[in-house]
């Protein structure tokens, strides 16, 4: 097995004051200089990586990572022209990490967009720093939907996933027409991409007629006794917008322990080896591309750099797509042998994938959203996911 090109170095996550978080962060004197200046792109052209590679999350982050940065290795295995620079950084699924990591990307000047990071609490970590530095970012799996609206929009922001609003809407649609829930307990896990999510299918389902029981138990919680002795009777789906798969199927376990079966449905994190409860379904941003024609180049590309057994979600796919057009915007901008982060920002606005490893073409609203998103759901079976919508 060829191991995968460690393209730049490895960043040190350093971590950050809460308070820094919580503002956003804000660039240093160095780095707003770094902002507007043009960097000689003609022969390298540095981008940077950001995911939660360790951590609760790393079995999806270090699938994330290698897709991110597979475009970028075969451009340069091809001998195409300017090499691709990737400067990694391991954000370990904490906004703290992730506010560290950001401000040290925009800190280097050479650097000129960046492909990440993972969940939307960490987009809301960076998103003000790397607005404040002119810097695009890409990111694969980001779903808050108020990442592109409202007061906390980011400018700079492009993502590939669609946001909660469109989840939300597929996920209650397969309940109460497959389903034909009539009591739901719905479990978010108190971060900024479960709350949201949480409330939107609840006020769905309860506009709907159904009856919602709603709880939440922080992330590293692992004794869920009390949680399910707090399950109505009668309540015949468990909805979990929680974003580890592994306590996910703890608190499956745990559920059976108690003598309760009850159908779980998950969200994003469904679609992992971590999550293995049969019967139960989630919803998720990317469809099964195992079978998919056009997708077996970049999937044959994938096992033969990291083993046969290398995992494959949805998130990888996203994550390709997301490296793909974040490397093709800075070519562009470095066609003339020169380019900013503005120039690679006005590239990002530009794309246009007339079709990608998803079998949907790639191209962007103003506000970083991709145009004509969707969620897929799926049934967990003793084989496997298999997708139901």
């Amino acid at each position: 097995m060829k191991k995968p090109l460690l393209l730049g170095a490895l960043v040190a996550a350093l971590g950050a004051s809460a308070a820094l978080v919580a503002a956003g962060g804000a660039p240093s004197a160095t780095a707003a200089r770094a902002t507007a200046a043009a960097v000689d792109c003609s022969r390298t052209i540095t981008l940077g990586f950001m995911g939660p590679t360790t951590g609760p999350a790393a079995s999806i982050g270090q699938e994330l990572r290698d897709f991110s940065i597979l475009y970028a290795e075969n451009w340069n295995d091809s001998g195409k022209k300017p090499k691709i620079d990737i400067v990694q950084g391991d954000t370990q699924f904490d906004p703290a990490q992730a506010s560290t990591i950001a401000q040290q990307f925009v800190s280097n000047g050479n650097l000129l967009g960046v492909i990440g990071p993972g969940g939307s609490q960490e987009v809301l970590a960076v998103g003000r720093i790397f607005q404040r530095a002119g810097m695009a970012f890409s990111v694969a799996s980001a779903t808050r939907k108020s990442l592109t609206i409202g007061k906390t929009k980011v400018k700079g922001l492009f993502r590939i996933a669609a946001p909660d609003s469109v989840q939300a809407k597929s996920t209650t649609d397969y309940m109460l027409k497959r389903l034909h829930v009539k009591r739901v307990f719905v479990l978010d896990d108190q971060s900024a991409y479960s709350v949201p999510l949480a409330e939107a299918v609840s006020k769905i389902l309860a506009h709907a007629g159904v009856k919602v029981s709603r709880s939440s138990v922080a992330q590293k919680q692992s004794d869920f006794s009390s949680v399910i002795t707090d399950i109505p009777d009668g309540t015949d789906l468990i909805y979990l917008p929680i974003q580890f798969p592994a306590k996910m199927e703890l608190l499956g376990q745990q559920l059976k322990e108690q003598g309760k079966k009850i159908t779980l449905f998950a969200s994003d994190a469904g679609y992992s080896p971590d999550f293995k409860i049969v019967g139960s379904y989630f919803s998720t941003f990317g469809p099964d591309v195992r079978t998919y024609g056009p997708a077996q180049k970049v999937l044959a590309s994938y096992y033969r750099r990291h083993g046969k057994n290398a995992p494959l979600t949805t998130f990888g796919p996203l994550a390709y797509i997301s490296g793909q057009v974040m490397v093709g915007a800075a070519v562009r901008a470095c066609k003339d042998g020169s380019a900013d982060r503005a120039e690679v920002l006005r590239e990002m606005h530009k794309t246009s994938l007339k079709t990608s490893i998803i079998g949907e073409p790639v191209r962007y609203t103003a506000d970083g959203d991709r145009i004509g998103g969707s969620f897929f759901t799926f049934k967990v079976t003793a084989k496997g996911p298999v997708t139901v919508r």
